[in-house]
């Protein structure tokens, strides 16, 4: 074997986390003996069937990704868990293998294999040279696996982050199977196509799913007040109450120019005879069990569900 061929292989395993296929290095110029000596030195190490990692490329969870998409070679997306922790969504950590194929495989790893009929273009993206669902196909992926929470929270980020639209979603969702995950979803479609707005951070969506566990009313979400002048929106609002609640995380809100425009907040809203509660990652880790009754003792008896807006008391008035 000639120079060139080494090199053309380590190149192109540089551009896919050290790994490379039998079919990729028969293509540059190795002969199968040439492939067979690499992986008796050690040089070569068989990961799947026709995937070698070179040796010394370091060890990650994208190199396994890549590994997968090279055994699979083509009918294939990463998805699912694996798909949300490439689209870096919060709830999702790298970890579980899943991939979706359009044909019958078999891996002995410990790999989630998903079969379908087809994967449309449309439904696919690419993420550091590996193909995996978009996010609006991931979270259609996901939405009959989780809890509402989490579709809830996930749905929310995805918005957040531009990474989703209603629309796309909506004709994504088109004749899709009427599993109660997507029912759920649907509902969720509905309601924000309606006008309600998503949570602005993970901490907010842990707030909003505390209260909702809780069998308290359903607050509002992201409502846009005046106050003195300016502005402002709050996290959590009780219409036809005076009380509001703040999700405060020091990422966002430590800096000293945003402490004290929160404070400066916090005593605007005070003054206009509102009760602002401010909760925090500590308080949520510790169980919520303060804060919740705190809101218990604010709202008073008042059912579970969403306080609609037109039961505002006659001395009802928003901040000024």
């Amino acid at each position: 074997m000639g120079d060139g061929a080494e090199l053309k292989c380590l190149q192109l395993a540089a551009t896919q986390h050290g790994l490379i296929s039998r079919e990729q290095a028969l293509a540059v110029g190795l002969s199968r003996h040439e492939i067979a000596h690499r992986c008796r030195s050690g040089r070569w190490q068989h990961l799947h069937p026709r995937v070698f990692r070179i040796e010394g490329s370091p060890r990650s969870w994208l190199q396994a990704l890549k590994a997968l998409a090279l055994w699979a070679a083509q009918g294939y997306a990463v998805s699912h868990a694996s798909a949300a922790a490439l689209h870096r969504l919060t709830r999702y950590p790298q970890g579980p293998l899943e991939i979706t194929v359009t044909r019958h495989l078999r891996i002995g790893a410990p790999v989630a294999l998903h079969q379908v009929r087809e994967l449309p273009h449309r439904d696919l993206c690419s993420i550091q040279g590996i193909r995996a669902t978009n996010p609006t196909r991931t979270l259609i992926d996901l939405a009959p696996l989780e809890s509402e929470a989490t579709t809830r929270a996930t749905f929310d980020e995805l918005l957040r982050r531009k990474l989703l639209s209603l629309d796309r979603l909506e004709r994504a969702l088109s004749g899709k199977e009427r599993h109660p995950g997507l029912r759920f979803l649907r509902g969720l479609l509905v309601d924000y196509q309606g006008g309600e707005l998503p949570t602005e951070s993970e901490l907010e969506a842990r707030v909003h799913e505390l209260i909702t566990g809780s069998g308290l009313p359903t607050p509002v979400k992201q409502r846009a007040f005046q106050l003195g002048g300016r502005k402002i929106r709050i996290d959590f609002f009780y219409p036809g109450t005076r009380v509001v609640i703040e999700a405060l995380g020091y990422r966002w809100h430590g800096r000293h120019d945003l402490w004290s425009k929160d404070l400066a907040r916090m005593n605007g809203l005070v003054a206009r005879g509102y009760a602002p509660l401010q909760w925090t990652w500590d308080m949520l880790e510790a169980g919520g069990e303060e804060a919740l009754a705190d809101l218990r003792r604010l709202l008073g008896d008042r059912p579970a569900g969403r306080i609609s807006a037109v039961s505002r008391p006659a001395s009802w008035a928003p901040p000024r």
